[in-house]
């Protein structure tokens, strides 16, 4: 291929015009609504709420005309939001009112898969699967039941956890959305938590293959950052965005860095020599707060090299520039403006920690806030705290839920230091008929592993393994086709449901999710499911849940938050600043002396936040043995040491990887789209006629190559073909896109052919993962091209 490093990155300017020219809009700001003159409106009600489609849970307001919702935007009050929406959150009109929802609950009645069913009442559905469960709980196996279930932070995840322990099973297997940042966390600062990124209040954010603009944790905090209604550019933070393809975040930010595949870490390394050789880092933090800066002694006596030791040793900034494609030049100039700014933050993302060395690789870009003394800080990275909510009753467990909760869950253990892929570990034992990983029913709530998961034939052996499947989705999905009863859930505009912040927030915000228009007659809200359940099955599974329904659970919670002493209902910016400022001075006035017009204002307004935020607590700086940061973390190194392979910490290997030559010549690079949240949203046409880089071509996967690679391969833009690995094949639309590097092949994955074909290239991955969190590889994988 001809096209060098240089003239990718020299092309990118075109890149950029070209991706502005598609026009796409990703969020849209609420803006006063002007009515329409001469036309006379039924009964209209303005209701604030939270959006549940994706982790973002931003504040919306619906807009209801003689009980139908007839448009989402953005709730104003919410701090996170602040009245911005993005196309999935619009588009939730659309899911609904769509004609392919679940009319009622449904009974397999043909062979599984093959689509034929038999309506039933949902009080007859409740009672088939009470039955069920108090079976095996007779039977004494309550660890036979299990339940796989989606991203539910907050009470729903809160109650199907307690429900578990009651009744006596260790297996609620996750299958949302990790990232690792929880590991890197828990072993560098002892907080097992996935960190929050201060943009706000940063005035430089360096994204280390972060997806802010697009399917990040919570896309709209970064337009809140750069792009607020009524701010100017010379208002808003720098924004640079280092990454290995030229994406929509790429074309918001100020400076885009083009790096190779695998080379954050060295490049981040980079960073780290110029910033020690130039003693730019923050000495007196490092000094204070940080161990295993310097040459220390480890737990047998021997002397280790310290961080600093490691750094100048192996990172000198040419030998960077070598490995990463970027130049020294660029290289020292962005070492220096991130520590020339006094609030600097490094942010890294999936494309960091999804590699074989994802977890090491993760550490060296954190250490760079580390370096900088930015943590803790305005700006920087912060450990928020959880809203103050009453916590469920204690459970109470009888013999049958202890014996059975001292059962090892389902799976392989897991990795040392992270949770990994959990619901395949689940799928794979089940998959072995092993007689210790028998499970005789088995619950879906909003997860589709026939269709998200890079193991489907993993998923569908196991599934034939199992005797009772109970879906909850409120459509007809690939797993859902495959269950024994259906209890189509509600829709978030019709069930009650608390929406806390993701993590990435740094203050706590507990937004509800109220009812904007009346239930679906064949819907029932999955949380009043499972206290019907529990109070069904009696004993002390019923004295463990001992809530009349889900609202009663949510405004029991509510209660600690009324009594919290600190805090506030959602209100204007004004209000906000006004609360803070008070608490920052250590002054709080309750609004309501009572709890039910606490509770009517906090529906009214779209639920509660707390915006001060301590940075003078050492606490939140770490909850290690010694109170220190740890760079060289103890368990770490035994870790590493086990291995037996020499490795250590912050030492990558800079040499570039080797293309596969067995007929697999381009390194297939898989990203998340803007308008892909969970399995539900291919529902969501509308969606599907957003602009992507195929702006003439809509309802269309495709995957992105160089203009030189395209034509190498001797294809035309726009033509179809089949992506080709080792373990299968998927159609798509080519296009020869400047801003992708020669040699890859960039795949946007969960996309579906207007036929409803799944385009998945997660489900062509290698199987490689990192060792230490169990995250797979998302860069190690490659393809060939062939015309379809």
């Amino acid at each position: 291929m001809n096209q060098t490093r240089r003239d990718f990155l020299l092309t990118i300017g075109a890149a950029g015009a070209g991706l502005s020219a598609l026009g796409a809009q990703d969020v849209f700001w609420t803006t006063e609504e002007i009515p329409d003159v001469g036309w006379a409106p039924g009964i209209e009600e303005r209701l604030n709420s939270a959006c549940l489609i994706c982790p973002s849970r931003c504040g919306i307001q619906g807009r209801v005309v003689d009980g139908s919702l007839v448009r989402i935007v953005g709730n104003t009050l919410h701090p996170l939001s602040r009245g911005g929406l993005c196309p999935r959150g619009l588009a939730g009109v659309q899911m609904l009112y769509h004609p392919e929802r679940l009319a009622s609950p449904l009974v397999r009645v043909g062979s599984r898969g093959e689509g034929e069913w038999r309506s039933l009442p949902p009080e007859q559905a409740i009672s088939l699967l009470a039955e069920r469960l108090q079976t095996i709980r007779g039977n004494g196996r309550p660890e036979s039941l299990a339940v796989v279930a989606g991203y539910c932070a907050g009470t729903v995840e809160d109650l199907w956890r307690q429900f578990f322990q009651a009744f006596g099973s260790p297996n609620y297997v996750s299958d949302a959305y990790e990232d690792g940042t929880d590991s890197i966390m828990s072993l560098m600062h002892g907080i097992p938590a996935r960190p929050s990124f201060d943009l706000d209040g940063s005035d430089l954010v360096v994204s280390f293959g972060a997806s802010l603009f697009e399917s990040w944790w919570s896309p709209l905090q970064a337009f809140v950052a750069y792009a607020p209604p009524g701010v100017g550019g010379d208002e808003r933070p720098r924004f640079i965005q280092v990454d290995t393809r030229f994406s929509r975040t790429a074309a918001r930010a100020q400076e885009w860095v083009g790096v190779r595949p695998g080379s954050y870490a060295v490049l981040a390394m980079g960073l780290a020599y110029v910033l020690i050789r130039d003693q730019l880092y923050d000495d007196s933090f490092v000094r204070e707060h940080v161990s295993g800066f310097e040459d220390f002694p480890d737990e047998q006596g021997r002397l280790r090299e310290g961080y600093r030791s490691l750094v100048m040793r192996n990172y000198r900034t040419e030998e960077v520039s070598e490995a990463t494609g970027v130049p020294v030049e660029r290289i020292t100039s962005l070492a220096r403006s991130f520590a020339e700014s006094g609030r600097s933050v490094a942010v890294f993302g999936p494309d960091v920690t999804q590699a074989p060395g994802g977890l090491l690789a993760g550490m060296a870009v954190h250490s760079l806030n580390i370096l900088m003394g930015h943590v803790n800080r305005p700006g920087g990275i912060l450990f928020g705290d959880s809203p103050p909510l009453t916590p469920l009753v204690p459970p109470v467990l009888d013999e049958t839920a202890r014996a059975g909760s001292q059962r090892p869950r389902i799976g392989r253990a897991p990795p040392a230091f992270g949770r990994g892929t959990q619901a395949l570990r689940f799928a794979e034992a089940i998959a072995g008929a092993a007689p210790s990983t028998e499970v005789e029913a088995l619950l879906l709530y909003y997860a589709n592993p026939l269709a998200s998961s890079s193991h489907p034939e993993v998923w569908r052996h196991a599934l034939e393994q199992i005797p009772f499947i109970v879906s909850f989705s409120p459509f007809l999905d690939e797993t859902a086709l495959h269950a024994d009863l259906i209890i189509p859930d509600l829709l978030p505009f019709e069930r009650w449901q608390d929406a806390p912040a993701p993590d990435s927030y740094p203050y706590p915000v507990w937004a509800v999710a109220q009812p904007m228009v009346e239930p679906h007659e064949g819907g029932t809200h999955t949380g009043d499911v499972v206290l019907d359940l529990a109070a069904r099955l009696g004993g002390t599974v019923g004295e463990s849940l001992p809530y009349d329904d889900f609202l009663t659970l949510l405004r029991t919670r509510a209660q600690g938050l009324f009594s919290a002493g600190h805090g506030m209902v959602l209100g204007s910016e004004f209000e906000q600043r006004h609360h803070r400022q008070m608490e920052e001075r250590g002054w709080w006035l309750p609004e309501h002396s009572e709890f039910e017009p606490f509770w009517e204002d906090l529906v009214q307004r779209g639920g509660w936040t707390d915006l001060y935020y301590d940075e003078t607590d050492p606490a939140r700086l770490a909850w290690t043995p010694n109170g220190q940061i740890e760079l060289m973390p103890s368990s770490l190194l035994r870790a590493l040491d086990g291995e037996g392979r020499g490795q250590v910490p912050y030492v990558f290997d800079r040499t570039q990887d080797v293309v596969s030559v067995n007929g697999f010549p381009l390194r297939l690079m898989p990203y998340r789209v803007s308008t892909l949240a969970s399995g539900t949203l291919t529902l969501q046409r509308w969606l599907a006629e957003q602009p992507s880089i195929l702006p003439d071509i809509l309802w269309t996967p495709w995957v992105e190559v160089s203009p030189a690679t395209a034509a190498e391969l001797g294809f035309h833009d726009g033509e179809t073909v089949w992506v080709v690995a080792a373990r299968g094949r998927y159609r798509a639309r080519l296009k020869a896109s400047l801003g992708t590097a020669p040699g890859n092949v960039g795949a946007p994955y969960g996309l579906r052919h207007p036929d409803g074909e799944l385009a998945n290239p997660l489900q062509l991955l290698d199987g490689s993962s990192d060792p230490f969190t169990g995250l797979p590889s998302w860069s190690t994988t490659f393809v060939r091209l062939e015309r379809a």
